[in-house]
């Protein structure tokens, strides 16, 4: 902030100058001179301070949650709201923050008897152990998660949600093995509001595995609404080495999450989980670094559960709610770090095919705050 100051006009001499009686103009003038001088030295400072402030409440993200209890559909979900009305916005969002259904069969191969194993090895994850006979086999999978619908018919998740990793084989009478699949041979993918119900059929329509990121088309729109908040850039705007508005630690983020029964039940209802940014990169001090995170992650304390991937984070931009991310990975189940991609690779892609689908222009990527274009959320 620039400060200016006046200086004073102070005379050397210690002694008095007696002005003459025809001076008694002149010092008035001067006097209304110098008044005219200060305020106008003061309006330029109100005019070089006033952009500063503006500056500083524009971009960036709030510390506190506080209005996220203000916000129509965040308040009811608030701890301390009465039950009833928070059900029914729940309804609301759940048609925003749908259950993803991921179903299907795939090749997998397995041993017969199960052989004791001294050490894991690589081969034993793919079921490769030297000396002992094969079997390949079609077996079922199934993996749930959430998404979020961006814009009318489109919906974003993380890319694991939508590729299985691991699928369980019967070996014998009330035994049965983890294993790698060799290959998917069918699967579906469907979007539901609610547990049980018949749903939405979804097709992938871009994969990002190293982002873990993903885009899915729902091939209709019933019982799915896209969500009302804009999602934002979470790296800032501006300069890429100096972004401005970037999110930091200590920022609030809030994720909504399914309500479990236990570990594995959907009970229906969500609930708001909400926590604080601890990095801007991921932190991990396990295997996590080298197989799970990558770069486009960022580190808070938000406690999940496995099912919840795919779950939106949400910070607070200028008093608004926004979209900045998804629920990636957490370490379950002591919950100190939970891994949240940031939505920002998405954001391009996500408005292409929104255009190649409803032929609208409206841009889904949200710039900076400064713009004042009307296209824009």
């Amino acid at each position: 902030m620039l400060r200016r100051c006046l200086a004073e006009n102070r005379s050397p001499t210690p002694h008095s100058r007696v002005v003459p009686r025809c001076a008694c103009t002149p010092a008035l003038k001067r006097f209304w001179w110098s008044v005219l001088g200060i305020v106008l030295l003061y309006a330029l400072r109100l005019a070089w301070i006033a952009p500063g402030y503006a500056a500083s409440e524009a971009p960036g993200f709030a510390h506190s949650c506080s209005d996220f209890a203000q916000d129509p559909l965040f308040g009811s979900l608030w701890p301390g709201t009465s039950e009833p009305k928070g059900g029914r916005h729940s309804n609301v969002l759940a048609a925003m923050v749908p259950r993803l259904s991921l179903r299907g069969t795939a090749l997998a191969t397995y041993e017969p008897q199960k052989v004791r194993q001294t050490a894991p090895t690589l081969e034993a994850v793919f079921g490769l152990i030297p000396g002992v006979q094969r079997e390949i086999i079609d077996t079922p999978f199934a993996q749930d998660a959430r998404g979020v619908v961006l814009s009318s018919h489109v919906l974003a998740t993380v890319a694991h949600a939508l590729i299985p990793d691991i699928v369980e084989v019967a070996v014998a009478q009330q035994t049965s093995v983890q294993t790698v699949p060799l290959r998917v041979t069918n699967m579906t993918l469907v979007a539901r509001t609610a547990p049980g119900e018949e749903g939405v059929p979804v097709q992938i329509a871009h994969i990002n595995t190293p982002y873990d990121l993903a885009l899915a088309q729902a091939d209709s729109q019933r019982s799915l609404q896209p969500l009302p908040y804009p999602a934002v850039l979470s790296y800032g705007t501006g300069d890429p080495e100096k972004p401005t508005g970037g999110l930091q630690a200590g920022d609030c983020v809030v994720t909504l999450v399914t309500s479990w029964n236990g570990k594995a039940h959907d009970t229906g209802q969500d609930h708001l989980v909400i926590g604080k940014v601890l990095a801007k990169v991921p932190v991990a001090t396990n295997y996590l670094t080298q197989t799970k995170l990558n770069v486009n992650m960022f580190t808070a304390d938000l406690a999940v559960q496995p099912g919840d991937s795919g779950s939106p984070v949400f910070a607070l931009q200028a008093g608004k709610p926004v979209l900045i991310g998804l629920i990636s990975a957490t370490m379950y189940p002591t919950a100190t770090f939970t891994y949240v991609t940031r939505i920002d690779p998405l954001l391009a892609l996500a408005d292409a095919l929104r255009s190649a689908t409803s032929g609208s222009s409206k841009s889904l990527l949200v710039r900076s705050p400064g713009t004042t274009n009307a296209e824009q959320h």
